[in-house]
């Protein structure tokens, strides 16, 4: 838990749950939950005591080595038919420690804790414990991708979703599943369009497509990191410039989109939408030039985007098959908008997560 999260519980009552907001998705709470052990909070009540059955699944977190009671509490949870995890903090001081060490090596020594953990809870009678070893110093690295990783695989269908948005931009296949998370829910917005398009109004569908893409674009541009925060964030944590990271940024940033962004986005899609529906009457709405036709149509992208776009908002006024051509092409042209601009923010944060790790690998050397 950062101390950016907001907390919705006094910091004195330290023997209640105080939960913690997530930045930007306010449905996500990490909930930091009393320490066991102590006489007024046994492993037998402990999960009456923090009301049990209001966390998706709990993370049983220690510094040194797990207790009998950590253990325990473990077993409880089992019963009551809730996932738990076992985790390791501060491992990035045991490998300082050990480094100082004749044939010091790093990856035999993170075995060496994992193992001494898990033989621990084994002997405390905890079936195959999952022990994952984490740095809050160095949170992308050791087990927490991995950590991460399997509590999303865990979670129902729509749990999954949201923790999978809220998880931190540390690692590639994090960004891989943020991407198909964000791609499965395209066509509820592209219906939604569909839908508007159905009404017969001039300028209603294209500026309602707009608002729709303005505000999936924003969202996408925070779930990836790509918004000033969430850079200037990452900068400091690598100790380099935000600007070294925006160099590799190639799409418009979450604040930096705006409708123009939106509509030059859906111009670009339209074009070969219309022409799959509407082959016979694009003809018509042609502009007329005293050039040869084709040559006065391929003049330039934004004058033939424009075109689209004034076809797009007047096409359901045509009789019969109007509300049909419209619908379709609305729902089309979303749907492809997004996904191309889905694209480019999950291409763009793998490139701002390359040049970060970059940076600390120099940093580290």
């Amino acid at each position: 838990m950062t101390k950016e999260r907001q907390k919705l519980a006094s910091p004195k009552q330290q023997w209640s749950p105080i939960a913690y907001l997530h930045p930007t998705l306010p449905n996500v709470k990490m909930w930091d939950l009393p320490g066991i052990g102590t006489p007024s909070f046994q492993p037998d009540t402990y999960l009456q005591q923090v009301t049990f059955a209001c966390y998706d699944f709990f993370i049983i977190v220690t510094s040194k080595r797990f207790r009998s009671c950590n253990a325990d509490l473990a077993q409880e949870i089992q019963k009551m038919g809730k996932k738990f995890y076992f985790v390791r903090s501060k491992v990035d001081e045991d490998l300082r420690n050990e480094s100082r060490k004749r044939n010091y090596n790093q990856e035999t020594t993170l075995q060496t804790i994992r193992d001494d953990c898990v033989e621990k809870l084994r002997r405390e009678g905890v079936s195959s414990p999952q022990v994952f070893l984490i740095s809050r110093w160095e949170f992308n690295q050791y087990d927490s991708p991995q950590l991460q990783e399997t509590l999303a695989s865990e979670l129902d269908a729509h749990k999954r979703h949201i923790f999978l948005l809220a998880l931190p931009n540390i690692s590639g296949p994090i960004l891989d599943k943020k991407k198909e998370a964000l791609k499965s829910q395209i066509w509820k917005r592209a219906l939604k369009s569909c839908a508007i398009a159905a009404v017969p109004i001039p300028h209603l569908s294209v500026s309602c497509d707009i608002d729709i893409l303005v505000e999936s674009m924003t969202e996408y541009c925070k779930v990836f990191g790509l918004d000033e925060e969430s850079l200037i964030k990452l900068s400091k944590q690598v100790r380099k410039p935000v600007s070294q990271l925006k160099d590799v940024i190639k799409t418009p940033l979450a604040k930096e989109i705006s409708r123009e962004d939106a509509l030059e986005l859906l111009s670009k899609v339209l074009d070969s939408v219309i022409r799959s529906f509407t082959f016979g009457l694009l003809e018509s709405f042609k502009p007329k030039s005293s050039q040869p036709t084709h040559l006065a149509w391929e003049q330039g992208d934004k004058e033939q985007g424009n075109a689209m776009i004034n076809i797009k908002k007047y096409i359901s006024l045509l009789p019969v098959y109007g509300t049909l051509v419209a619908t379709q092409i609305s729902f089309l042209a979303t749907y492809n908008a997004l996904h191309s601009f889905l694209e480019g923010v999950a291409e763009d944060a793998h490139r701002v997560l390359t040049e970060a790790l970059e940076v600390a690998e120099k940093k580290s050397v």
